[in-house]
């Protein structure tokens, strides 16, 4: 995961008034399943303390936007939710796309739409070859 990002239908919702603070959390249960499930990859594995810098920015800019709708437990609880009921790299590997392999762009929205029914955010990087790479997939 790299975020849950609200919007209003037309805009993607960034750095709300929020007067509240990000409260840092502390039961060991949420900690492993958010460190397992949503890792800051700039961080070594068990470095909570960064991790917590990282999902207190995550919820200060994004997750503030929808502080009447979900408070702050509510909205770590919404993007692990989100992220297994989208569990994308089992979507595509159910759809013949692993990593490494070369597929079209249609490939994999065809994969992604057949589960979401949306198209999906493609956001590929490759700056000298024909061949992109997918490192970001928003849903």
């Amino acid at each position: 995961i790299h975020g849950v990002w609200p919007d209003n239908k037309s805009t993607m919702l960034n750095n709300c008034d929020f007067d509240g603070e990000y409260d840092d959390i502390t039961e060991p249960h949420k900690l492993k399943e958010l460190e397992d499930q949503w890792p800051d990859l700039t961080s070594m594995d068990g470095d909570i303390k960064k991790h917590q810098d990282f999902w207190g920015y995550e919820f200060t800019k994004h997750g503030s936007c929808s502080i009447d709708l979900y408070n702050q437990e509510a909205y770590f609880d919404l993007a692990l939710k989100l992220k297994n009921m989208f569990d994308l790299l089992k979507i595509l590997k159910n759809h013949g796309i692993i990593p490494g392999k070369i597929y079209t762009v249609k490939n994999v929205e065809d994969a992604i739409k057949a589960v979401s029914t949306k198209a999906p955010n493609l956001n590929c990087i490759g700056r000298y070859t024909q061949t992109m790479e997918l490192p970001e997939i928003g849903i």
